[in-house]
């Protein structure tokens, strides 16, 4: 098939770890013998080749200044999770040139279909856009976009007009597809949770120690990690809470947090201020083939989400990157994540919010070194059998058979 792919973030050079999901769905689709054309917001830090094997990238122009591209790859959210004020004002010119670049696109090609991810800003892009040409609308939830949907009457009203264009919606968690019913998705539901490679997570053993040196992490340190933006619903401030009443028990605790975000400095001071400052390591935002060894280094990945002003993770990528990586997990009760950890057999689970909880349920494995490993090897074979990237592009293939043959029956 011939898929035209429209989203607002993806990873602009290699490494950059900015929705590899998005980009993990497309290479593996492409890798099923599909040609994909992805269309996306021109970025200054754009440096990747126009294209890729059989993946066809088309960066538009919006701004009127080059040099100021301000639009998608989070960059245009407030704590991740809303638009930022001044740039209301830009996004009819983003939402033209978007539509004026897609039906260029659609022109001049043999498409057939238009998948979108994140049903805001796209969703209506890509429906306006599939309408013009007769093609069926695919509609890929992410987690914010519900939250914006929601609390936004014009933009819920958009929303609203897209599903009920759309030919079929699919979302990496229950959660979202149940909340996308709510608001008019009548037709094909698909749970699509996504995967990661067993294999690339394999870190090499003298990087892994060369970090561990760096990290200035001794071999009787068990160690704590949290990766991901720094941001509210990442639920971060509950884990430095929660490391610093574990640590009282076990003083060998140390939490390291991976990434950078709004409240870096917030969750820097809120660790002085506990007198955790010298157990609690930030790294700042590390490139993404690096994750692998500090996955490697973690003894227990914690993955801390909250609702936050009604915005919720759909299901945290790290989360699926820990299994792969063979690490147990610590998760809270919200979006996707009780829908991938089993309980006692590849992690915990606990109420989101509960500081007390989430160092129970550290401390319970940090006493446990035989339990991590029982609940490492369980979530990698999880990955490795049932979750591949590969599995969840045969996912989506079949759902774009589906629609192109109309077989996309209301429900």
């Amino acid at each position: 098939m011939n898929v035209l792919a429209i989203t607002s973030s993806y990873p602009r050079y290699e490494g950059d770890p900015t929705a590899p999901f998005v980009e993990s769905i497309v290479r593996h689709v492409a890798a099923r013998g599909h040609t994909v054309h992805v269309l996306l917001p021109e970025s200054r830090s754009w440096s990747r080749p126009a294209t890729e094997g059989s993946i066809h990238y088309h960066p538009y122009r919006y701004s009127p200044v080059r040099s100021w591209t301000p639009w998608g790859y989070s960059e245009s959210l407030e704590g991740g999770v809303r638009i930022k004020r001044p740039l209301y004002a830009l996004a009819p010119l983003v939402v033209l040139s978007a539509l004026r670049a897609a039906g260029s696109l659609l022109r001049h090609g043999e498409f057939d279909l238009v998948h979108t991810h994140w049903i805001v800003p796209n969703g209506p892009i890509g429906a306006i856009a599939a309408g013009r040409h007769d093609l069926p609308l695919v509609v890929t939830l992410h987690g914010s976009d519900m939250g914006v949907s929601e609390r936004s009457r014009s933009i819920g009203r958009a929303t609203r007009w897209t599903l009920a264009r759309a030919a079929a919606v699919t979302a990496p968690s229950g959660d979202l597809l149940e909340r996308a019913r709510r608001l008019g998705a009548s037709r094909l539901r698909e749970l699509i949770p996504y995967g990661a490679d067993a294999r690339a997570f394999e870190a090499d053993p003298g990087e892994v120690e060369r970090l561990r040196e760096r990290l200035g992490l001794g071999s009787d340190n068990v160690v704590v990690a949290g990766v991901g933006r720094l941001i509210p619903v990442k639920g971060f401030e509950y884990l430095v809470e929660a490391h610093v009443k574990a640590r009282v028990v076990y003083p060998e605790l140390r939490l390291v947090l991976v990434g950078d975000g709004d409240l870096g400095e917030e969750l820097r001071a809120r660790a002085r201020s506990l007198g955790a400052a010298d157990s609690v390591i930030f790294t700042g935002m590390v490139e993404r083939d690096e994750i692998p060894a500090y996955l490697a280094v973690a003894d227990i990945v914690v993955v801390p989400s909250v609702r936050y002003e009604g915005y919720v993770d759909g299901l945290p990528n790290v989360a699926l990157e820990a299994m792969a990586a063979g690490r147990p997990l610590v998760a809270t009760r919200v979006g996707g994540l009780p829908e991938l950890v089993r309980p006692g057999e590849t992690g915990l689970l606990v109420d989101e919010k509960d500081a007390d909880e989430l160092a129970d349920a550290i401390m319970t494995l940090a006493r446990e070194p035989d339990t991590r490993a029982r609940m490492g090897d369980s979530g990698r074979a999880l990955i490795r059998d049932s979750m591949s990237w590969d599995l969840v592009a045969e996912r989506f293939e079949a759902v774009y058979e589906r629609v192109t043959l109309g077989q996309t029956p209301r429900v």
